[in-house]
């Protein structure tokens, strides 16, 4: 009996594990992709500008395709295939006897593969494979890099532009054209393996030659050259390309798919390698892309398991040719989380070859190797010969020098163009980190993650020059409260002097700090919060009678919308042995799509949540959330989020009778005998105890002098009428000792 209970768990648990499903969506713009990699009820396992492949446990997304109610079965590999007009039907139906399962999309088809199976999948068309990966993908780190915030040309880079040299680049291509294919599971592709390596370690390189798996048997591996950074050693930017090769008949000599961007690599690194640079350049060359971007994969999930700090991926792939009668240009291909890049390289083409002229791409019906490190969580980008009148001889044995890499002159101008970006972030004088800005009462506190080799900071407030320091550490005093102010800070370094870029800009305003303990039925308004977008107080429904918190006071709220809701930051800090804060909420969210998320910062500017609501909840209830991790922290915030997607919308989320309490040591919880609230107060405030309670009540202005005495019975409701707006003390003096706190009034009937 005991067994047969163990094989049930068992097969209940892989029930569990495998009940996941597997969707296509063909997103309406960037902010629908980018929705969907904030989704925490989805799994992006890829993402471009015209599709993107989720897993999901719960409802279907919006304006997605099922693939497969069984996504990721043990022994089961995915691959997205696109495919042409003239032979979508026909691959479809070669697929039919040898997949798993094929969802056919029209012009692309994913298919699932029982690894079991013996045989060699084909792509449709050039660059049209990708495997799929069981991965969540995530956002990128930011660059903090400005759009448009370089407009000068650096000589130094200016000089290596002049050393590319077309003709060494056509003499690579004739090279790797001359092994006659370069197909991954060829002898010939591991002899180009090899000379490549060669290549790059006569530079001086430290060379790896990087094995990975292939679907089909033993297959060329990757090759990785490095040259190491002289300041930032474990920063990189990595410059890439695919030597292999394919064709669908005949040999596959691959000149511009991709020769040409393996030469444009090879010459990068021949330039780059004379000189030393602050941060690690990797180039590589990768095998495996046509059939599924197997080595970028590979090299760049490899990254990520190592949490290599990976500034930015260039690609290069199909470089040389040019359709007649047209003009040299790129078409710039990248999904929206690479927009701070694509940005980075337009700006640097810009300042070097002004008359380079680059346009938005969308490849349609093919990938290639920066999609690897998009969805690894770096940020890469594509910049292609042209996405609609690309060489028409690629994949075939007439992709050769002459009718297919036919402009060397355009092939030198693409590596130029990835050389001046790639030596531009690598000496790039990036801004101080993680600047955080912290307001107190006539006090602002920076800080920021300190650098090596700087001389000093400098502080910019409004952007004016407001001071300088040689630590990560600033306090700005000449600030007044309830004045919002703007921040940036550079970093001057020791031996060059140089000033670098300014950071990205916080914002920040000064305000006393929220006396504990707090209560707050909303009943006096919304003093105390800082709210965007169309948050707000509503008597639609509250908790206590009449108010009460909500992201949409006016109705249903709307799709696409991020917005927040801020309480004034609070200490911590001091003699405490506990810290609790509870609300009473009901909600009603797009369930599986709509978000809003209870949220801590400790250092105002990194938040970690404390809780998720999703769903409909009809009834109130109340959380309670313990805070006793933060004890000890002289600055805490907490923010609702609200997030929605682009389509179904709710009612939304209502919040009343926030509380939060704290235990001072030294004194025991049941001496903690009165709760005042609201506090802040406006009009009166309410005192009640756990039984009703005869006490004196004293109130004390800043200066200490008396400025109310009077007897009450607990719960007693006291009218504050007369009190000017400030900080208070209150005094409760009952059989049981004295209670004390501090009190904060911004308005009363009487003033």
């Amino acid at each position: 009996m005991k067994n047969l209970f163990l094989v049930l768990m068992l097969l209940t648990l892989q029930t569990i594990a495998q009940d996941r499903q597997l969707y296509v969506i063909r997103p309406a713009d960037a902010a629908q992709s980018l929705s969907l990699l904030d989704n925490p009820s989805v799994a992006v396992n890829y993402v471009s500008r015209q599709l993107v492949v989720v897993t999901s446990r719960g409802p279907a997304p919006h304006g997605g395709n099922l693939v497969t109610d069984e996504a990721w079965a043990e022994g089961m590999d995915y691959y997205l295939m696109y495919t042409l007009p003239d032979n979508h039907s026909e691959y479809v139906q070669s697929l039919t006897d040898k997949a798993y399962m094929v969802f056919d999309g029209g012009h692309f088809v994913i298919a699932g593969i029982d690894q079991s199976r013996d045989f060699a999948l084909q792509p449709a068309k050039n660059d049209g494979m990708i495997k799929l990966h069981d991965r969540a993908m995530k956002r990128p780190a930011p660059l903090h890099y400005a759009s448009g915030s370089r407009n000068t040309p650096d000589p130094f880079i200016a000089s290596m532009l002049e050393e590319v040299d077309e003709t060494l680049i056509s003499a690579t291509v004739q090279h790797l054209e001359d092994y006659g294919t370069r197909n991954a599971y060829q002898p010939q592709s591991v002899v180009a393996q090899n000379w490549l390596a060669a290549e790059f370690e006569a530079l001086g390189l430290s060379v790896e030659i990087m094995d990975f798996w292939m679907p089909n048997g033993s297959a060329s591996d990757n090759v990785i050259a490095t040259l190491t950074g002289a300041v930032y050693p474990d920063e990189y930017v990595v410059v890439g390309a695919h030597y292999d090769s394919y064709s669908n008949s005949g040999g596959a000599p691959g000149a511009d798919d991709n020769a040409s961007g393996t030469a444009g690599v090879l010459e990068i690194a021949r330039i780059m390698s004379q000189y030393s640079f602050d941060r690690t350049l990797v180039f590589c060359a990768f095998s495996g892309e046509e059939y599924g971007l197997y080595g970028s994969e590979a090299y760049a999930s490899r990254c990520a398991q190592q949490g290599m700090d990976i500034h930015g991926y260039f690609n290069l792939d199909m470089i040389g040719y040019l359709q007649n009668g047209s003009y040299i240009h790129t078409d710039l291909i990248y999904p929206p989380s690479a927009q701070e890049l694509a940005d980075f390289y337009t700006d640097i083409c810009g300042i070097y070859l002004p008359d380079f002229i680059i346009e938005p791409g969308m490849l349609q019906g093919g990938d290639s190797d920066h999609t690897s490190f998009n969805n690894n969580g770096f940020m890469g980008i594509f910049p292609f010969e042209d996405s609609q009148n690309y060489s028409p001889y690629i994949h075939t044995s007439s992709d050769l020098v002459g009718p297919s890499f036919n402009n060397a002159a355009q092939a030198r101008v693409f590596v130029q163009a990835s050389l001046a970006a790639a030596a531009s972030m690598a000496n790039r004088i990036t801004p101080p980190r993680n600047l955080r800005a912290l307001g107190f009462d006539n006090l602002v506190k920076l800080s920021w993650t300190a650098m090596e080799g700087v001389d000093h900071y400098n502080i910019y407030r409004d952007n004016i020059l407001a001071g300088s320091t040689a630590n990560n550490v600033y306090e700005d005093s000449e600030v007044v409260n309830d004045t919002e102010y703007q921040y940036q800070v550079t970093a001057v370094f020791t031996e060059s002097e140089d000033e670098s870029e300014r950071s990205p800009a916080v914002s920040v305003t000064p305000r006393p700090m929220l006396a504990l303990p707090y209560a707050d039925d909303f009943e006096s308004g919304s003093d105390w919060w800082e709210t965007t977008h169309s948050w707000g107080l509503t008597t639609t429904l509250s908790h206590s009678p009449a108010h009460s918190l909500t992201d949409s006071p006016n109705g249903s709220y709307q799709n696409n919308v991020t917005s927040y809701a801020y309480l004034r930051p609070f200490s911590l800090d001091g003699d405490l042995e506990e810290a609790t804060v509870s609300f009473w909420t009901r909600y009603e969210l797009e369930s599986g799509y709509d978000y809003v998320y209870f949220e801590l910062s400790a250092n105002g500017n990194t938040w970690t949540s404390i809780a998720t609501f999703n769903g409909s909840q009809q009834n109130w209830q109340k959380k309670s959330y313990s805070l006793n991790d933060y004890l000890g922290t002289e600055h805490v915030r907490l923010r609702y989020r609200f997030y929605s997607d682009v389509f179904v919308t709710g009612d939304g989320i209502y919040i009343d009778d926030v509380d939060i309490s704290r235990v001072v040591t030294g004194i025991s919880s049941q001496d903690l005998f009165f709760v005042v609230y609201p506090n802040p107060a406006q009009e009166y405030i309410r005192i009640e105890s756990s039984s009703d309670t005869e006490a004196s009540l004293i109130i004390v202005d800043a200066l200490g002098r008396q400025v109310m005495a009077s007897s009450l019975t607990t719960p007693s409701h006291v009218s504050l009428s007369g009190l000017a707006p400030g900080l208070y003390t209150l005094h409760l003096i009952s059989a049981d000792g004295v209670f004390s706190e501090k009190m904060m009034i911004t308005g009363s009937a009487g003033n």
